[in-house]
């Protein structure tokens, strides 16, 4: 557990150093593979789905707002829409434009869900978002949840919709808006989705502030739990059995990963816990207060070996005599301290006459 421990605070100690540059890396990484995917499941224009295109849209989310973000996928995915068939491209536009408003009022700065989610469901692991947000936000978080889902929804539809011809008649437009309403409206896996979702990301939320020893852990668990009951009872509801053992599967790594997040985000010593009580005017408090487990990184030390010449007798014989100094090695300044302070006379670039001088001194 110590070499864990030790490296957690060497990643955070560099993160704190380093967090100017961090940030808008992993932002950029993040939008890359985010308007990547986008271009993999609806890429139907190919200037935008040009890499100098994808790769500025990229570099132009690593210095904004998450939000901004979120507003070039939409974008994107409305131009492609409009690339292969315009009329559906506004009944798109109007509903991703609601899902982002939406977003944009409640949750802004969780502008990584709405994005995050469609790309974990194209990975098989989307379970991972309702846990982590069970542990880091408020329940407010289940709107983003919600949009992800949708989004992710839309775009199966689109992928289906799209290749459905459509004549320029006002009777065609209607049906074709009508049917992809209602397969929006009326999907059941979606409803049922973001019904568990909302459910495992309240199981974690109140079981994580709970006052138990290793209640965060145990709201990871929770969490898994509840995803795996819910999802089970929902595949065999909509009779798709085949899907059981990927979600099964799918929802531990989940956890596994939620609960690396939290390792790095907060660790706590349950063995230092303290009880504390105390009163004011009006209230009596009775406090728990759990210590975090902190650690100081090992400092380096190098064994520095000087050979020194301590006498006349020496020199003549050409035996010489080793004087070990422990010398430490500070990783901040890059320098050695070291501690001894005696010169070296140099026997070798002098004459005879100044050896015997500094001999007799």
């Amino acid at each position: 557990m110590m070499p864990l421990l030790v490296f957690r605070e060497r990643v955070k100690s560099f993160y704190q150093r380093h967090d100017i540059y961090i940030n808008p890396a992993v932002k950029f990484i993040f939008a890359l593979i985010s308007f990547m995917a986008i271009n993999g499941e609806i890429g139907y224009d190919s200037r935008i789905k040009a890499f100098p295109v994808v790769l500025a849209f990229a570099l132009v989310s690593a210095f904004t707002p998450s939000s901004i973000m979120v507003l070039i996928a939409t974008a994107m995915a409305a131009l492609h829409v409009y690339y292969a068939s315009p009329i559906l491209s506004i009944l798109v536009i109007i509903l991703l434009m609601i899902l982002y408003f939406l977003f944009a009022r409640f949750t802004p700065k969780y502008g990584y869900v709405v994005l995050a989610i469609p790309i974990l469901f194209f990975l098989k692991i989307p379970y991972v978002i309702p846990i982590l947000l069970g542990i880091i936000a408020t329940p407010v978080a289940i709107v983003s949840t919600v949009c992800g889902v949708v989004v992710y929804y839309i775009i199966q539809l689109v992928k289906t919709a799209v290749n459905v011809q459509v004549n320029p008649s006002v009777d065609d437009v209607l049906k074709l808006y009508t049917d992809v309403i209602d397969g929006l409206m009326n999907n059941k896996q979606m409803i049922m989705t973001i019904v568990i979702f909302a459910l495992i990301l309240l199981v974690v939320y109140y079981v994580r502030r709970m006052k138990f020893d290793y209640a965060f852990e145990i709201s990871i668990a929770a969490g898994a739990l509840t995803s795996i009951l819910g999802f089970l009872i929902s595949d065999i509801i909509l009779d798709k059995s085949d899907q059981i053992l990927a979600m099964i599967l799918g929802t531990i790594i989940s956890g596994v990963i939620v609960y690396l997040v939290h390792f790095f985000k907060l660790t706590l010593d349950y063995s230092g816990v303290e009880h504390a009580q105390f009163e004011d005017d009006v209230y009596y408090y009775y406090v728990k207060a759990v210590p975090k487990v902190t650690i100081t990184t090992p400092q380096r030390k190098v064994k520095h070996i000087n050979v020194k010449n301590t006498s006349h007798e020496a020199v003549k014989s050409g035996r010489h005599v080793t004087d070990t100094d422990e010398e430490e090695y500070d990783e901040d300044e890059d320098a050695y301290s070291d501690n001894d302070n005696i010169e070296d006379f140099d026997y070798n670039n002098t004459t005879k006459a100044d050896r015997k001088n500094g001999m007799n001194k």
